[in-house]
């Protein structure tokens, strides 16, 4: 590929990248870095590792640590909208030219590595990407969300002031492993000597991640042990009320807009995160904004709401762990009743998805988001048919925008609870963008 005169030009760069598909394994990104005169090396950061709640915990981080004052880095994916929303700072996505004059100089830096083992796939050149801007923007600290897994995903060639491993369950079992203990020992791989590593795991996935923590040296905080949060009860569309008992302070009374029960375990992981942070010299402004932050913080895609009369709500549950933290967030506005809207990607345990959600469902719609690894919407059904059997109606409509246009006229006709759009976030993309369409 030639000179890249423009941002248009970046971004179909790092997207022929694509062609490399997903390789394990940490050589490419230290060759790039290298080259590049290792930029991540000037910054600090929180590594988020885990399957499920890394989104959601990163955007707790990232928010509080705002509020306090300092300049913040956020690396996730994938994005909803455009690649942009993957490298923010200070909740400000790179702009157009940054984005052009980053991935001119990555580039320079992995053409001489073209045709060789070396040779950068599209997360590794964008993850060079997103070093580069973060220290050319002199941030303070980078909450860096894994790609894959831990020890030999891009990311992990940093050294954090903390890890957090949200948690282990099923999901890219060919690449990580057929059991939680096997995937377990690949996310622990971003645990460093000596640096503590906050984690929600539970049985023998956490075993896995105290075992590394200790042949590191490193200190495991566990939530339920060490730290918590406690429901006070108030849930509603608009959020849930709790309290964190920390480490070394408590936090009394604090409110998020972000939906599900599932997500106090997400805040009590970030605020013990931000607890370990300040003790490693980000100071008591990390304390002091934890209240404002938490409250703050939001993930669009993820039990958002777009509609609360009817009800419409986006998530991007993508595995059955998900699905089922998906069903029981929903059982606190109604037990049964729900339309769903369902778009999910071939590679993915479909059958245990639907089992999640299939005894709730009133009505389904199966949809298929444009993305190659869409799984055909007629091959979905087949799942959802032998799970919902006679009791709802199944409709194929392979456009999610003409799904989500048909799900409002069937919510209405048959008195549905609400329509949940979910399965995966390409399907929560493309619904929620034809929704803005409509405002």
């Amino acid at each position: 590929m030639g000179p890249l005169q423009d941002a248009s030009d970046a971004m179909a760069y790092i997207q022929s990248r694509l062609r490399f598909g997903v390789k394990p394994g940490l050589e490419r990104t230290s060759a790039l870095l290298d080259s590049l005169g290792h930029p991540e090396r000037r910054l600090r950061f929180i590594h988020v590792a885990g399957t499920n709640g890394k989104g959601s915990t990163c955007a707790y981080l990232s928010t509080v640590l705002q509020t306090a004052g300092f300049r913040v880095g956020l690396y996730t994916s994938p994005s909803l909208a455009s690649f942009a929303e993957r490298i923010v700072v200070d909740g400000v996505p790179i702009d157009e030219n940054e984005l052009w004059r980053c991935t001119v100089r990555v580039k320079d830096a992995a053409d001489p590595l073209a045709d060789t083992e070396l040779d950068p796939t599209e997360f590794e050149i964008a993850t060079a990407i997103a070093f580069l801007y973060f220290a050319s923007c002199q941030c303070d600290i980078v909450v860096l969300e894994t790609g894959l897994g831990g020890r030999y995903d891009a990311t992990n060639v940093v050294t954090p002031e903390v890890s957090i491993i949200t948690n282990v369950e099923l999901d890219h079992t060919a690449i990580l492993g057929s059991h939680p203990v096997q995937i377990a020992r690949d996310k622990a791989g971003v645990i460093k000597p000596g640096r503590p590593v906050v984690t929600a795991a539970k049985g023998g996935a956490l075993r896995v991640i105290e075992e590394r923590a200790a042949e590191v040296s490193s200190a495991a905080l566990r939530c339920g042990r060490e730290f918590t949060a406690v429901s006070e009860g108030r849930r509603s569309l608009t959020g849930h009320s709790f309290s964190y008992f920390g480490v070394y302070q408590d936090v009394l009374g604090l409110r998020t807009q972000m939906l599900g029960l599932h997500q106090l375990e997400n805040a009590a992981a970030a605020l013990c995160a931000l607890e370990l942070l300040a003790r490693r010299g980000f100071g008591p402004s990390v304390q002091e904004a934890m209240r404002e932050g938490v409250a703050r913080a939001l993930l669009p895609g993820r039990l958002e709401v777009l509609s609360r009369a009817p009800l419409v709500l986006l998530d991007g549950a993508h595995n059955p762990a998900g699905a089922r933290t998906l069903a029981a967030a929903l059982q606190a506005f109604a037990p049964g009743g729900w339309l769903f809207v369902v778009g999910v990607f071939a590679d993915k345990d479909i059958g245990g998805i639907i089992a999640a959600v299939a005894g709730m469902a009133d009505a389904v719609i199966v949809a298929q988001p444009r993305a190659d690894r869409a799984a055909a919407a007629e091959s979905v059904a087949l799942h959802v048919r032998s799970q919902v059997a006679e009791r709802a109606p199944v409709w194929v409509i392979p456009d999610v925008s003409e799904a989500l246009d048909a799900a409002e006229t069937i919510q209405a006709a048959r008195s549905c609870a609400g329509v949940c759009v979910f399965g995966s976030l390409s399907t929560v993309s493309e619904a929620r963008q034809a929704w803005m369409r409509r405002i």
